[in-house]
């Protein structure tokens, strides 16, 4: 469903979110793979996956699939990474929007406070890292997702979202 309010929103996106090739650390953890992978090192499975696919490329670069598999995996990315990256989760996040789509649910999962400390202290750390119009687009897209979100589940998580990010002062009202 394209009507004008999504078209915007893509439009906003495209707006704030340059499409420059990445050249940054993408991961915490790039370069630190072991040779074999283990239980314990499996964590890195993903910072890797991550790492090749994103490292020296656009946001307009990266493949829906590789989202769609990866749906929430932007919160292993550096803040510097999530900035570059962020947009491409965004607007494949808005395709299906009066459908499920399990990218929405992440992003609006990722930004949305749980209550405890350490996870509302990381998603305060991620929001500081985007610079004011970046904040107020993805405030924009989680209160649309707040009214149009087919779960009653995720809309109260995108309100909640939306009020974090009001609270910080990231974006205008």
């Amino acid at each position: 469903m394209d009507d004008e309010r999504i078209i915007a929103l893509q439009d906003a996106i495209q707006r704030a979110f340059p499409a420059i090739p990445y050249t940054g650390k993408v991961t915490r953890c790039d370069g630190a793979w072991l040779p074999e992978l283990t239980e314990e090192n499996a964590i890195h499975d993903d910072d890797k996956f991550l790492f090749e696919a994103l490292k020296n490329r656009k946001w307009t670069d990266v493949p829906k699939q590789f989202l769609y598999e990866m749906p929430g995996d932007f919160v292993l990315l550096t803040n510097e990474a999530l900035t570059a990256f962020l947009a491409a989760w965004l607007m494949c996040s808005l395709d299906n929007i009066a459908g499920e789509n399990v990218v929405r649910e992440y992003v609006v999962y990722a930004f949305s406070p749980s209550g405890v400390t350490p996870t509302t202290d990381f998603i305060t750390n991620q929001l500081r890292a985007l610079n004011p119009e970046q904040g107020s687009v993805l405030r924009k897209l989680l209160a649309e997702f707040a009214l149009r979100e087919p779960s009653e589940f995720v809309k109260k998580r995108a309100r909640d979202a939306v009020a974090l990010i009001d609270s910080l002062t990231v974006s205008p009202q």
